[in-house]
């Protein structure tokens, strides 16, 4: 008994010493294609000819030997899974637990249930009706990171705005005042508005507000306050 499991850890072991040269290789391959491109990771694909690689958060498919490359939604007849949605709030939920929190700007409730990633734009209809609502999302034990996405992207009028928000002294403050059109005063810092426009982008964010549950799932677009704590209720439910 005791041979036979030794065995098979060894085989184990074997395989997975295996898989990462392969990957390894592959990489190799697959980036000396595509000159420089930096590839962040390489898997197969189950038991197929396909290898799933992270390019800059987007995922892309390649074939064995290099000379197909696939784009879009892998789905799994067996399972009637959407493999590539998976993998991508994988990916996802590893970017936002990365995130450094001394870079946002975060509303905290008295009592901590949910934590959700918003990226918002000054501008931004919805984004200010979700911020006039703060104190409603936090007494629900929602709370709110704001992560700058200005929609007009780097070197616009959005743009700027944030960057005057998150270089002021009081970035709460600053940031109800520029959702109210009021003059924002600050200095000029290191900001991390464009590393964090940059982030949004790679995590698929095409309008605001974007809000990102901790899983990695993304509620697109502006959900009231109670039916935004349904939401997450329902979620939290599934999961048991």
């Amino acid at each position: 008994m005791f041979k036979r499991q030794v065995v098979t850890i060894a085989i184990l072991l074997w395989s997975s010493i295996t898989l990462a040269a392969d990957s390894d290789d592959k990489k190799a391959l697959f980036e000396s294609i595509m000159p420089g491109v930096k590839i962040d990771s390489v898997t197969k694909l189950d038991n197929t000819s396909l290898y799933e690689t992270i390019i800059n958060g987007e995922i892309i498919y390649f074939s064995a030997d290099g000379r197909y490359v696939f784009q879009g939604d892998v789905i799994s007849l067996e399972t009637r899974q959407n493999v590539t949605e998976a993998k991508r709030i994988d990916v996802r939920k590893q970017t936002l637990a990365s995130l450094n929190e001394d870079d946002m700007i975060i509303y905290e409730p008295k009592k901590t249930e949910y934590t959700l990633t918003v990226f918002t734009d000054i501008d931004c209809g919805y984004c200010r009706k979700l911020h006039q609502q703060m104190n409603d999302y936090n007494e629900l034990g929602i709370r709110i990171r704001y992560m700058a996405f200005p929609r007009g992207g780097i070197d616009s009028v959005s743009y700027d705005k944030a960057v005057e928000v998150w270089c002021a002294n009081d970035r709460h403050q600053a940031m109800t005042d520029a959702k109210n059109d009021k003059k924002v005063r600050s200095e000029i810092c290191n900001s991390p508005v464009k590393d964090q426009y940059e982030i949004g982008r790679r995590l698929g964010v095409t309008g605001t507000p974007a809000l990102y549950l901790d899983s990695g799932e993304l509620l697109p677009g502006y959900v009231p306050p109670k039916r935004l704590k349904q939401l997450l209720d329902e979620r939290a439910l599934a999961q048991l």
